[in-house]
């Protein structure tokens, strides 16, 4: 008898080391579900970036080198792989990979740290996954960060549970 197929991890993807550390995590939890990854890239033209005649056929083809040369660098060294299936999509990346986790196992993306200002006035791609997405969702935090380079407020051991600090 066949063996039914798991489903795949969905990983979003994108040139930061915080989305090589999420595509690590992906691809030991593949290996450990024995099922397939699935590396997703999704791209907009940035009129701030890119120059507006530039075809947008080059763009994509630039994002697809860049994928592959991810995953080339993060599988490097390793004894064992799952399969991995890059895939790039054009659109809005919080939009685009929640539809590229429909049927997925999970979908795994990165917090990146800092930037928080940024992030409460435009919102971020994890943050709209986490409320949006129709499967569980995995955040895999920057693998170095210290307290000021996140947007979290630090835990006072010493404050009960409204806050107000304890008599010592």
């Amino acid at each position: 008898m066949a063996r039914k197929a798991n489903k795949p991890i969905v990983v979003g993807v994108d040139r930061s080391s915080a989305a090589r550390d999420a595509l690590e995590w992906a691809i030991d939890e593949a290996l450990v579900r024995d099922c397939s990854v699935r590396a997703v890239v999704v791209w907009s033209v940035d009129l701030a970036k890119e120059p507006p005649w530039q075809p947008v056929e080059r763009i994509r083809a630039r994002h697809v080198r860049e994928l592959d040369d991810t995953i080339a660098e993060v599988t490097r060294g390793r004894d064992r792989l799952p399969r991995i299936v890059p895939v790039v999509l054009e659109g809005a990346p919080a939009a685009g990979l929640i539809e590229a986790s429909k049927g997925a196992a999970m979908l795994v993306v990165a917090r990146r740290a800092g930037q928080w200002v940024r992030r409460a006035l435009l919102g971020s791609v994890s943050s709209a996954c986490v409320k949006h997405a129709r499967v569980p969702v995995v955040v895999v935090p920057p693998a170095t960060e210290s307290w000021g380079d996140t947007d979290e407020w630090p835990v006072d051991e010493n404050a009960s549970s409204e806050g107000v600090p304890r008599a010592t």
